[in-house]
């Protein structure tokens, strides 16, 4: 608008000074260092638990990626504004992209609908280079303007589809005047013009230096995008723009990857907070049950604010040692061995422990492979204790048996004078014989064959004679404690150990005359 159209003050804000106040807004914001923390968390942990963190996220004072477009009422009444951003435009720059160095500008203008093209244009499209933006925003100059209102309803209409925004910035249009907009202007109503701001992803900040939100227009676009409305000296935009570039709002999530059998899970799924300000999650980490023991498991999780990773101390890692919770398996060996004495036998048998982590271990077992073991079953008890202190046992049974028969026999015994004959045994006196491995003492029987009649038992040593003469079977002691038998048959003999095995029958008898 032309300068006459009402007072305005147009004090201008030295260099130097604009700068000192630049500094000032950016030294407090830099008193937190952006980031995730704890950046990273280690644990140990059983399979199938699991442990919450609190993680503090300290959002950028100026969101990451930013897309900024630059646009000012160059109407007559903005000499003092105009002068004041152009005088501090390296020190904006170099600020945000100190901040931010993916930091792109666009530098616009509007003014009104009775300055035919110059009511809205582009001074410089989107680019990273600070001078070339310098240069755009030292194309600005105030003239023109018919009226009080102005046409930045459409200006800002007209910014989606004339800046090229990056697919994935951060869209920021900062804009300031002092004066409301024609509603509507260029084609756009203050409702479409912000439908089209909001389908964009564009925030809107709006510094009033004079009027602009006279009909509460300034209002309503700022709080529909997401943006902010402050009001500024002409003297203090410069400075308004880098402290509101820091006050929008910045919403932070979340993107995690993990290893198989660990997932992290969050308290909730975003947090709004003004840019430059912190929020917490609450993290809870989980084992899986069947999380291999002994492994290490890890989970990185992305915060991103606005839908961007701001920079790497956004990046937080969790590790988790899996504890290893289950014991050795210890396996025995159970056998039957044969008694080869009366003490039993000494048996030698395998014991092995296998660890899910440790592998192969030797087990201690009681009684030692190789002891000598009792007649019956024995139980052998086996441990293994793994790195992590778990023990197994494991046990197995030992059984020594007697399943062989003894022996026995009938040789030749002596007469009650003490005397073997030396020849042959015509009188039948014999001399009853037996043995076994595990029985000192087996027990010996005499069965008369003719009648089927058993006599005993008796001990190994016992002297008989033994007479065939059809008589009742009889038993009768001699002198010398010799038995005499009789019987209807030939005489045989057996023996029996106590664990009732019993030898074959030997027969018993007279031994045939030398030839």
């Amino acid at each position: 608008m032309h300068i006459t159209s009402r007072a305005i003050s147009h004090r201008l804000l030295p260099t130097v000074a604009g700068t000192a106040v630049i500094a000032a807004v950016t030294s407090a914001a830099a008193l937190a260092t952006p980031g995730v923390s704890p950046a990273h968390y280690a644990d140990s942990l059983d399979p199938g638990s699991s442990v919450t963190i609190t993680k503090t996220v300290e959002t950028p004072p100026i969101p990451p990626k930013p897309d900024i477009v630059l646009m000012a009422d160059t109407t007559g009444s903005m000499d003092g504004s105009i002068a004041n951003v152009r005088d501090n435009a390296s020190a904006i720059l170099s600020q945000i992209q100190g901040t931010q160095p993916t930091a792109q500008f666009a530098v616009a203008e509007y003014k009104d609908e009775t300055d035919g093209a110059a009511v809205y244009q582009v001074d410089q499209q989107l680019t990273g280079n600070a001078a070339d933006v310098v240069t755009g925003i030292n194309a600005w100059s105030a003239a023109g303007g018919g009226d009080i209102p102005e046409a930045w309803i459409g200006a800002l209409g007209r910014i989606p589809s004339t800046i090229d925004f990056r697919p994935d910035g951060t869209r920021v249009v900062v804009m300031f005047g002092d004066a409301p907009s024609h509603d509507p202007s260029l084609g756009f109503s203050l409702g479409s013009a912000t439908s089209g701001l909001q389908a964009a992803g564009i925030r809107v900040i709006a510094i009033d230096v004079g009027d602009l939100d006279h009909d509460g227009q300034a209002t309503h676009v700022t709080s529909q995008t997401g943006g902010v409305l402050a009001a500024a000296d002409p003297t203090e935009v410069a400075s308004t723009i880098l402290s509101e570039l820091q006050n929008l709002p910045a919403v932070v999530t979340h993107d995690t990857t993990c290893d198989p059998g660990v997932s992290l899970s969050f308290d909730q799924a975003s947090s709004t907070v003004t840019s430059g300000g912190s929020t917490t999650f609450q993290e809870t980490v989980t084992l899986a049950g069947g999380a291999a023991q002994g492994s290490s498991v890890t989970c990185t999780t992305r915060f991103l604010v606005n839908g961007e990773l701001p920079g790497p101390a956004f990046v937080q890692t969790v590790e988790i040692a899996v504890n290893d919770v289950t014991p050795p398996v210890v396996t025995v060996e159970s056998k039957t061995v044969e008694a080869t004495g009366p003490d039993g036998a000494t048996t030698s048998y395998a014991a092995s422990a296998l660890d899910n982590v440790d592998g192969p271990l030797a087990p201690d077992c009681a009684p030692p492979s190789g002891s000598l073991f009792a007649l019956g079953s024995t139980t052998v008890t086996c441990e293994a204790t793994d790195a992590a202190g778990n023990t197994g046992t494991g046990t197995g049974t030992i059984t020594v048996v007697d399943t062989t028969a003894p022996t026995a026999g009938c040789p030749e015994g002596a007469n009650p004078g003490g005397h073997v004959p030396g020849s042959h045994n015509p009188d039948g006196f014999f001399l009853l014989t037996g043995s076994d491995a595990v029985d000192t003492a087996p027990q010996i029987y005499l069965r008369d064959t003719g009648s089927g009649t058993v006599f005993g038992p008796y001990a190994a040593g016992q002297e008989i004679k033994y007479t065939e003469n059809g008589a009742p079977p009889s038993v009768r002691t001699m002198p010398g404690g010799i038995l005499h038998i009789t019987g209807n048959g030939d005489a045989e003999v057996y023996a029996t150990d106590f664990s009732g095995n019993q030898s074959a029958p030997t027969a018993c008898l007279v031994p045939a005359p030398p030839k």
